[in-house]
């Protein structure tokens, strides 16, 4: 009877731990362009929740500007979702006095109820087909860190996201657009 219970014990455990879909979002960016969660469906997603007025949530930003930085490049994108906040026009001012280097989507109290968000900070980490990966509620010493790890196991297990492709041994990143393929230092030649 003892292994029979730890047998379906250990089932509940092992179930509780695979990949959650999510609610699908539709909101806008702060230049007024809709994101899709179908349009993310192939990528690794940093998804945090947000508030202007949060000091927690602010603290933040400079470790979201890093992991942006860091992984963007791999496929992996960082979003952040500010809610409560006021309109567009309030939070791209708030953006850009805290030089937010990702993309930041303008949420409602819709979306916050669909993800079930009681506190803010509140950040997702998304693995492939927006299923949750991991949750983070507040902050931590270790967040960051820990994100980076989740990021990594999901680059680690993950397909390449679309558009994005790794060519050769010395792992040249390769963009594909249309009919047109550029590797990352073409790309930044032509903006200088």
């Amino acid at each position: 009877m003892r292994v029979l219970i730890l047998i379906c014990f250990l089932f509940v455990c092992a179930t509780g731990q695979q990949p959650v879909p999510l609610a699908e979002i539709s909101l806008p960016k702060l230049d007024g362009k809709i994101l899709r969660s179908e349009d993310l469906k192939d990528r690794v997603v940093v998804l945090d929740f947000w508030a202007t007025w949060r000091e927690n949530c602010v603290s933040e930003i400079p470790e979201f500007n890093k992991l942006e930085k860091e992984y963007s490049s791999r496929g992996a994108k960082v979003i952040g979702l500010a809610v409560q906040s006021g309109w567009a026009s309030d939070i791209q001012k708030f953006v850009k006095q805290y030089n937010m280097r990702y993309t930041v989507l303008v949420g409602n109290d819709d979306t916050v109820s669909d993800f079930g968000v009681i506190s803010f900070p509140n950040t997702y980490v998304i693995g492939p087909g927006w299923k949750v990966y991991k949750k983070y509620s507040g902050v931590s010493e270790t967040k960051a860190a820990d994100v980076r790890r989740d990021i990594e196991t999901l680059l680690k297990t993950s397909p390449e996201p679309k558009g994005v492709k790794i060519t050769n041994e010395n792992q040249t990143l390769v963009a594909t657009h249309r009919d047109r393929t550029t590797t990352v230092r073409e790309r930044r030649e032509r903006c200088k």
